[in-house]
C-alpha cells in the first residue's frame, strides 16, 4: 500500500510552476498521461512509485518528492487473502483455475452432482464467459511505437520502454528472462543484422507481464562483435533498464529503428508460454536498432497475445 505525505502534491505544483512547465510539458517529458498527472497533484489519485521518480528527475527535485512517499504492507488485504484463497485465484493465475474456483462456488454445479456430471462443452461455455469478464473487458496494453525509444527520461529512471508503457496504462510491469545462448541466428534476422551466414549471436529469450499476466514473448538477436563476454551475452538479471540500458553502456543508443508487423496463429509452445484460450492469432514484430551509423546491433521479434496488447504509431506527416 503507497501512503502519500500530504505536502506531496503541494511540492509537486510549486516544483512545477517553479519550472514553468505546463502538465502538457511534464506528461511529454515524464511519459505519463497529462490526464493521469493532473488527477495526482490534484490529489485525486495517489502517485507509483515509477511516477514519483520520473516527477524527481523531470522537476529535478533531487529525491524530495520521492521522500514524501513511502510503501507499507496492507495488513487487511493479507488477512483477506488467507482467509479466501480461491478468490484471489480466480482472478491472478488464468482461465483454469478461475474455472475451478467458480465450480467450486456454482450452485449449478452442485446441482448437477458435481464436476464429473458437466460436460466439456459447458466448461468450455464457462471458460470463455469467464475469458470475456477478465480479459476482453479490459482495454488492451499499447505499444507507442517509435515513441517507446526517444524519451530521454527513460535513461534517467533506468527503466525500460516496456516497464514504462505498462505503467503509464495502470499495469504493474515484470520481464523475465528464460534462457540466453548462442546460436545461428535464422535467416530473416540475419539480413536485418547484415550478418554473414556463418555469423553467430547472443539470444535473449523474454517474457514480459502486465499484472503477473504473460502478454508478450521476446526474442532479443545481438551480434556476438556488439556484446563480446558482457552480462548481455553472461546474465540472465540485467538489472534496471535491462537489455535497453545494457546496450548503452556498451556505447549503442538508437538513432532509428525499423519494424515489421505481421499476424498468424500461435506455436503450441507459444500459445501455452502465453496462456492463450483456443483461436486467439498474434501479432509478430519484427524490430531492429540501428545506431548513429546506420549500423544495425539489435534485433528482437516480439509475439504479442492479440486479445492483450495492441501497436500504436503516430508519425508526422509533410504539407
Amino acid at each position: 500500500m503507497i501512503v502519500v505525505d500530504p505536502n506531496f502534491v503541494r511540492l509537486m505544483r510549486r516544483l512545477r510552476l517553479e519550472r514553468g512547465m505546463s502538465f502538457r510539458d511534464l506528461a511529454k517529458k515524464a511519459y505519463f498521461s497529462r490526464s493521469y498527472l493532473c488527477e495526482i497533484e490534484n490529489g485525486k489519485k495517489p502517485p507509483s512509485l515509477h511516477l514519483v521518480k520520473a516527477l524527481d528527475a523531470c522537476l529535478n527535485a533531487e529525491g524530495q518528492l520521492a521522500r514524501l512517499v513511502t510503501t507499507v504492507p496492507d495488513d487487511r488485504e493479507t488477512e483477506r487473502r488467507s482467509q479466501s484463497p480461491s478468490r484471489y485465484t480466480a482472478c491472478g493465475d488464468g482461465t483454469d483455475r478461475a474455472v475451478e474456483a467458480w465450480q467450486t462456488r456454482s450452485p449449478w454445479s452442485a446441482q448437477l452432482g458435481g464436476p464429473a456430471l458437466v460436460s466439456a462443452s459447458q466448461w468450455a461455455h464457462v471458460a470463455t464467459m469467464l475469458y470475456d469478464v477478465f480479459v476482453r473487458s479490459r482495454p488492451p496494453l499499447m505499444r507507442l511505437g517509435p515513441d517507446r525509444y526517444a524519451n530521454p527520461s527513460l535513461r534517467q529512471q533506468n527503466l525500460t520502454p516496456f516497464a514504462a508503457e505498462a505503467s503509464t496504462q495502470g499495469r504493474a510491469p515484470r520481464v523475465e528472462c528464460r534462457n540466453v545462448s548462442r546460436l545461428r541466428p535464422p535467416i530473416d534476422v540475419a539480413a536485418m543484422l547484415a550478418l554473414d551466414p556463418d555469423d553467430t549471436v547472443v539470444l535473449r529469450e523474454d517474457t514480459y507481464l502486465a499484472d503477473g499476466q504473460p502478454v508478450q514473448l521476446g526474442h532479443t538477436y545481438l551480434p556476438t562483435k556488439v556484446v563480446g563476454t558482457s552480462t548481455l551475452a553472461t546474465e540472465l538479471d540485467l538489472g534496471p533498464g535491462g537489455t535497453f540500458v545494457a546496450l548503452e553502456r556498451l556505447g549503442y543508443r538508437a538513432t532509428r529503428i525499423r519494424e515489421q508487423i505481421t499476424t498468424r496463429f500461435p506455436t503450441r509452445d507459444e500459445a501455452e508460454a502465453l496462456n492463450l484460450p483456443p483461436g486467439v492469432p498474434v501479432i509478430v514484430l519484427l524490430h531492429a536498432s540501428f545506431d548513429s551509423d546506420g549500423i544495425p546491433f539489435e534485433a528482437t521479434r516480439y509475439v504479442m497475445r492479440s486479445d492483450a496488447m495492441a501497436v500504436q504509431y503516430v508519425a508526422e506527416v509533410d504539407a
